[in-house]
């Protein structure tokens, strides 16, 4: 859990700095302190509070991906609800610990998971004061913020007060925007281009069914519709321990190459990519655009599509609101990149962010409401 906490905080960090560095070039350093507080405050030291927030991601006026959720937290127990939309697809998901207990479900799913968990009062990321790595992380993150923000000034206004709240604006023009944040977009996106450019590719509708497929194809047994679920979903440890010889014989079977028959194809070819069907057929796509034309259901969250060989901030709109004890209760967001792709088309990449935070201190986890779905065992 340390080491998961650390990677959350690192990535944490690297958003910060592109948030806090691009949004908080306010004229007075009052303005950029606030901001800043508000979210470290948020983050790393309040540990009940309730929000609320929505992610919206398009394309060249497009929606690929939109994402809400509301967030419960108090003390060491917490509420989610999360609704994810992109290629035509649904994801929804409920996870609550309360007392002990974490309940968690999908929504297109007639059951739902129940464990006993150990976990003590905290707050959002898991942030340790006691954990010298954690601090000097921070500390990282807080000198890089206000090198990157440099002599960005009198960009910051105060638009009014609504709820008890004071409220914010600024907007950050390309011309204000510092080369090093270009540059690290630049390199981001370059970066991307290169991880995801290799000649052939094998990807699978649904790789778990793949794995289910290969193993009653070689054994001649059938697995249950219970065992698959929980492979899928995960189970409690007495279902893994009720089930450990039939585990221990699955990836015994699933650990052979079954794969390389999709691979060979793409030697032959020399490059391409093969799409597997859950019954083990498959097609053949001359390269990943024509891939992505076919199945963009597949596609639709692959950022490296859409940030291409080159990204530059075209600008930046931010509003957000602080409490008279400075916490964060309101933020939106509206970041415009510009983006290049291999073949040199430009393109525009929007992402909006719209969260609030309210309850300080007086937030309460209520049950998980499971409906008629049965316990998973």
């Amino acid at each position: 859990m340390k080491k998961r906490n650390r990677i959350t905080l690192c990535l944490v960090a690297g958003v910060l700095i592109l948030a806090v560095s691009a949004t908080a070039a306010f004229g007075s350093v009052n303005g950029y302190a606030k901001y800043k507080n508000a979210l470290k405050d948020l983050a790393l030291e309040e540990t009940n509070f309730t929000a609320a927030g929505q992610l919206t991601m398009s394309f060249d006026g497009e929606t690929i991906v939109t994402m809400s959720g509301d967030y419960a937290h108090a003390g060491a127990d917490y509420s989610s609800h999360t609704r994810t939309e992109r290629g035509g697809t649904v994801q929804e998901e409920y996870d609550t610990v309360l007392n002990g207990v974490n309940t968690w479900f999908s929504a297109d799913k007639d059951y739902y998971y129940q464990s006993q968990v150990d976990r003590e009062e905290t707050n959002l990321l898991g942030y340790n004061q006691d954990d010298e790595m954690e601090n000097r992380l921070i500390t990282f993150v807080e000198l890089a913020a206000d090198t990157v923000v440099g002599d960005l000034k009198n960009n910051f206004v105060e638009v009014g007060a609504e709820n008890g709240s004071t409220l914010y604006q600024v907007n950050i023009s390309q011309s204000q925007v510092s080369s090093l944040v270009n540059a690290g977009l630049s390199l981001f996106a370059y970066s991307m281009a290169e991880t995801n450019s290799e000649p052939y590719q094998v990807q699978f509708e649904d790789y778990d069914q793949n794995a289910f497929h290969y193993y009653e194809e070689t054994t001649g047994e059938t697995l249950s519709d219970e065992f698959k679920d929980h492979y899928r979903n995960g189970g409690d440890d007495a279902w893994y321990e009720a089930n450990e010889a039939q585990l221990e014989k699955f990836y015994e079977v699933t650990g052979e190459c079954w794969e390389d028959e999709y691979y060979k194809v793409l030697e032959e070819k020399g490059k391409g990519v093969v799409y597997v069907h859950p019954d083990g057929s498959y097609d053949y796509y001359a390269d990943n655009a024509a891939f992505a034309a076919a199945h963009p259901e597949e596609t639709m969250d692959d950022l490296y599509q859409y940030v291409g060989q080159d990204m530059t901030l075209e600008d930046v709109d931010c509003t957000f609101g602080v409490d008279s004890q400075g916490r964060l209760t309101s933020n939106q967001i509206q970041v415009t990149f510009n983006t290049t792709g291999e073949d040199g088309s430009h393109h525009k990449m929007v992402i909006a962010i719209d969260l609030t935070v309210k309850d300080y201190g007086a937030t309460t986890v209520q049950p998980l409401d499971v409906g008629e779905r049965t316990e998973a065992h």
